[in-house]
């Protein structure tokens, strides 16, 4: 599943935004997706949700001499190279062990199964990690196809709050 920097899947490349790419994307320059060999297209980042964290992502990369994997990868569609969505994790994992996960699949490659690929590829990832105990993640309580995808993978409602369900993975 890992080769080299990247988790490939049937599908799709997963692989790790770097400070580069993050600082290029916010900057409007579409070399960026070189880096990453992706392709541009009018979905990712300008109707994705990823646009509003971009900051947060770049702060979290800026001290990083390479990505560690707990913050955030692009999955690229590997029949061409197009961006299907994002994910990862919220940082590294806490003093219990716990990392937390978040994703999101552009509206156009919704429904075709991109978005279960890649979060259990992250999912595999993220628990072969030595520190990781378990994750965490949380969607709208109307988000159906998360909270299919987050419970097939094992995770169980912890917690549901302002609108928000709450996941644990089992080892939590």
């Amino acid at each position: 599943m890992l080769k080299g920097d990247f988790i490939e899947t049937e599908r799709l490349r997963i692989v790790p935004m770097t400070y580069d790419f993050v600082l290029k994307i916010m900057n409007g320059d579409s070399s960026a997706y070189e880096l990453l060999g992706a392709i541009k297209t009018e979905s990712w980042p300008e109707k994705a949700d990823i646009r509003n964290i971009l900051h947060m992502i770049s702060n979290s990369l800026k001290d990083k001499d390479t990505p560690d994997g707990f913050d955030a990868w692009l999955f690229i569609d590997k029949k061409d190279s197009s961006i299907v969505g994002d994910g990862g994790f919220k940082g590294v994992p806490n003093e219990n062990g716990l990392i937390d996960i978040g994703y999101a699949i552009i509206e156009a490659k919704r429904k075709q199964g991109f978005g279960f690929e890649a979060v259990s590829a992250l999912f595999r990832w993220g628990m072969a990690q030595p520190l990781v105990k378990g994750i965490t993640a949380d969607c709208l309580e109307d988000n159906l196809p998360s909270t299919r995808i987050l419970s097939k993978l094992g995770l169980h409602e912890s917690e549901r709050k302002e609108g928000l369900i709450y996941f644990k993975s089992l080892q939590c």
